[in-house]
């Protein structure tokens, strides 16, 4: 039997417990957003479609066959629906490396002044940043990237997420696996202590481009409350050289903006899920 922490959650959930529904939605629209938001990149597409994932998780839980973890499953419905996600003005325009890698060059205004402000800034570049970054590989690498090297799962959960084989989920893996080292190992400091650029010297361009707005909305009550400081920010690198998953593990972790329950509520009437109306 598969070890799952979350199956008491669904059981509760298949009986009309109205508190594991809660504890299951709020565990898993986390989960759901930061891939969401890491794969779409724009704040407002990735909270359309954690919410239209949720839907589908729940309306679908008594489908659950057990074949995997409960994540798991969660996983592979929501790479089912971000593989079919409208695409972004950004992934229409065809965003690749060596735009990006332009931008970084002409961006750089040497920071003098460090304070809560500059750090807050910082934050939101590097988020808007590393995330743009991942629109350079087409979806289904991009997927794989997120899955093995931010979300940490093995190639057989990958390969069954993604509906490939284990052997075809470690290719694609190498392949975004390379594509990203090389282009972070060379351009950005939080990879590399010898690169130049660094969070904190484009936040005026980004301001001034309104590259970080949508992410500055979004973090906005992070920033009312403070729960920002708390975040696992990396800063420029210290060693010579970091792997690009850290970078992208320890990116800051945002939340949705909106309340998942409160919209399941509203959107879903059938049985079994009176209980939340």
């Amino acid at each position: 039997m598969i070890d799952d922490p979350h199956l008491d959650l669904l059981d509760g959930c298949l009986k009309g417990d109205r508190k594991s529904l809660e504890k299951l939605v709020k565990v898993f629209q986390e989960k759901i957003f930061s891939l969401s938001l890491k794969f779409l990149w724009n704040p407002d597409d990735a909270e359309d479609a954690t919410q239209e994932i949720l839907i589908k998780v729940i309306t679908n839980l008594g489908g659950f066959r057990g074949e995997s973890k409960l994540s798991t499953w969660v996983y592979r419905i929501a790479t089912n629906h971000l593989i079919n996600f409208k695409k972004s003005k950004e992934e229409l325009s065809r965003v690749n490396f060596r735009l990006i890698h332009s931008e970084l060059q002409k961006s750089q205004t040497i920071q003098t002044e460090f304070s809560e402000t500059t750090s807050y800034l910082a934050m939101n570049v590097q988020a808007a940043c590393t995330h743009a970054m991942l629109l350079c590989l087409k979806r289904n690498h991009r997927l794989a990237f997120l899955l093995g090297e931010v979300f940490q799962v093995t190639s057989d959960e990958g390969g069954w997420i993604m509906d490939i084989t284990p052997a075809n989920f470690r290719k694609k893996l190498s392949r975004a696996r390379i594509r990203m080292s090389e282009f972070l190992g060379t351009h950005c400091g939080l990879s590399n202590a010898k690169n130049l650029c660094r969070c904190e010297n484009r936040i005026e361009y980004s301001l001034n481009k309104g590259r970080i707005h949508a992410y500055l909305d979004l973090s906005e009550k992070m920033k009312e409350s403070g729960e920002w400081k708390q975040m696992p920010v990396l800063l420029a690198a210290s060693d010579e050289v970091r792997d690009v998953a850290e970078v992208y593990r320890f990116s800051p972790q945002f939340k949705s903006r909106r309340d998942g329950l409160e919209f399941l509520k509203k959107e879903i009437s059938r049985e079994p899920w009176k209980l939340i109306r």
